[in-house]
């Protein structure tokens, strides 16, 4: 047997403290954002950010669909009107969309007008080329997971709902069979899991298809992030109502 390769070790031992963190304390302590859900249910949410992507997003969706899998694509406006098309596909497929913003740039370095801005037209686009009612697109998920109090206020007086997640393997650093062995390792109910499009690294439709065939005969039930939210509201009501 070959032995790991030292930094594969030190980026596995990263992501391993990463997974094991505490997000359900973090849940509790900053109600307004989305972490995860119930963790007493049998509720998995399967998310992936940075699309669309003309190679990732059509394999996921043949992955997702084998396994009859729904999942959540948070997207960046600017690829959407790169890849217009896509969006009817991922919709037509019965998953949700949700906005990573225009560009991938932190939240926390753009002037708050042109934020809003952007977050505005990255919902018309994924509205208008996904069918889609635009309010009922709210979620908006952060590059690089850049929050803060007053971003959080401002997203919630916008009408939109912040959401991270719960497991976020850095997949596109490892090898798949670490990344996988991570996620079914620590994967519990009501966690929210965070794969990414468009990275370098194994294909990300490659490692979710290994995932799913780990996690599905477990008895999990894949959910989008509106689901989570539902399940979120009933035990913290009024947590997202701007302040």
């Amino acid at each position: 047997m070959h032995s790991m390769h030292p930094i594969v070790k030190l980026v596995e031992g990263y992501a391993a403290t990463i997974l094991s963190s505490a997000p359900l304390a973090a849940q509790r302590r900053t109600p307004a954002i989305l972490w995860m859900g119930d963790p007493g249910s049998r509720e998995l949410a399967l998310s992936f950010d940075d699309g669309p992507h003309p190679r990732d997003t059509p394999a996921l969706l043949e992955v997702l669909a084998r396994y009859e899998v729904q999942a959540t694509f948070s997207w960046l406006g600017e690829r959407v009107e790169a890849w217009p098309d896509l969006a009817a596909r991922v919709v037509g497929a019965g998953h949700q969309l949700m906005i990573h913003g225009y560009r991938h740039r932190s939240f926390l370095l753009e002037h708050p007008t042109e934020l809003r801005a952007m977050l505005d037209r990255t919902r018309a686009l994924l509205a208008r080329h996904g069918g889609l009612d635009p309010e009922r697109i709210r979620s908006v998920r952060p590059p690089f997971g850049h929050l803060s109090g007053g971003l959080v206020r401002k997203l919630l007086a916008w009408g939109y709902r912040p959401v991270l997640g719960s497991l976020v393997p850095i997949h596109w650093l490892i090898p798949q069979t670490v990344a996988v062995r991570q996620v079914v390792q620590q994967a519990r109910g009501g966690d929210l899991i965070v794969l990414h499009e468009a990275l370098g690294g194994p294909p990300v439709a490659g490692l979710t298809d290994a995932m799913l065939a780990r996690l599905a005969p477990r008895g999990f039930r894949f959910v989008s992030v509106e689901a989570l939210w539902q399940a979120h509201d009933r035990v913290f009501p009024g947590a997202t109502e701007p302040r």
